[in-house]
């Protein structure tokens, strides 16, 4: 690992203390495991289950995309994908993973490899946006009479997504119609995101039933998300519904998109904190769910890890 990767990492999980921090020191500590402690262990549980279910679908989703990929193959690389997603520092550390760990056990697995990741991580995030939008909507619309503050809030991040969304529609179109990707401009990051959206772009603009069918899954894959929410707030008797639960998923998500922490850890927990307290709810509580979602993925992660030494076991 080369010295600015290394300082990279340091300086997030740096950031990741200084936020929990920040976190807990507005928050008793002793609230929080108090309410953790009272959870219903078999709500707990039925949350749990729902992330493998994500995984599978994910994996659906890239099985779909990909070229010649078998549903087993891309599972197992999605798993791996989960593994590196959260030791690594970054939200596109485990798509790259998993992208690089079977280009190197599967030479006949590279052709489109890169399109369709890129192509998964777009789809991904257009339906995570989505769920955005209308969540402000309902903000607006549902909880906005209660509050100034919060209808404020709905309308500034509303505008800020629709600029996301038609700067990512003119990079796209500009991307599949100009070279815009000239070898100079490979060196940069931005060089290297535009060259990933025009290979997506170029290698799927004449299988639109594949994309369609991708961001099905993926508005799938936000539902499962959703009701694993709800289900986190009824095991933690947090007092707010499935309609709350929608509003909050995406907000969330959105905000882990930001590569500033390691596994979301201080990043989930101020979120939820705030976003309890401006909707009325105990921000003890949103650490509580943050600290039982970040316990979900262990066994997730875990899983992956072992996928992975198993395939550089092979390898060798």
């Amino acid at each position: 690992m080369s010295r600015k990767a290394i300082a990279i990492l340091a300086a997030k999980v740096l950031l990741s203390l200084g936020l929990l921090w920040l976190v807990l020191a507005k928050v008793d500590v002793g609230s929080v495991l108090d309410i953790m402690s009272k959870a219903d262990p078999w709500l707990v549980l039925l949350w749990y289950m729902l992330v493998p279910v994500v995984i599978l679908l994910s994996a659906w989703r890239w099985q779909i995309l990909a070229p010649g990929l078998t549903y087993g193959t891309a599972l197992k690389y999605t798993w791996i994908g989960v593994f590196f997603g959260h030791v690594l520092p970054g939200s596109l550390a485990g798509d790259v993973a998993k992208g690089v760990s079977l280009a190197l056990k599967d030479a006949q697995a590279r052709a489109g490899l890169a399109a369709s990741i890129v192509a998964e991580k777009m789809i991904g995030l257009a339906a995570l946006v989505f769920f955005f939008d209308v969540a402000c909507a309902v903000v607006y619309l549902v909880y906005g009479d209660d509050s100034a503050q919060i209808r404020h809030l709905a309308v500034i991040a509303l505008v800020l997504s629709l600029v996301g969304v038609i700067g990512a529609v003119i990079s796209a179109l500009v991307a599949l119609r100009s070279d815009l990707f000239a070898v100079r401009g490979r060196s940069t990051p931005m060089g290297r995101l535009a060259e990933g959206i025009g290979t997506a772009a170029h290698f799927y603009r004449n299988k639109p039933a594949l994309l369609l069918k991708a961001f099905f899954i993926s508005t799938a894959v936000h539902v499962v998300n959703i009701v694993g929410t709800y289900l986190s707030f009824q095991a933690l008797r947090v007092d707010a519904g499935l309609l709350l639960a929608a509003v909050i998923y995406p907000v969330v998500s959105v905000m882990l998109l930001i590569p500033i922490s390691i596994s979301g850890i201080g990043v989930r927990d101020a979120t939820l904190a705030v976003l309890f307290t401006l909707f009325g709810l105990s921000a003890a509580s949103g650490v509580a769910i943050s600290w039982l979602a970040l316990l979900a993925m262990v066994p997730n992660v875990a899983i992956g890890g072992a996928i992975q030494l198993v395939e550089m076991y092979r390898r060798h």
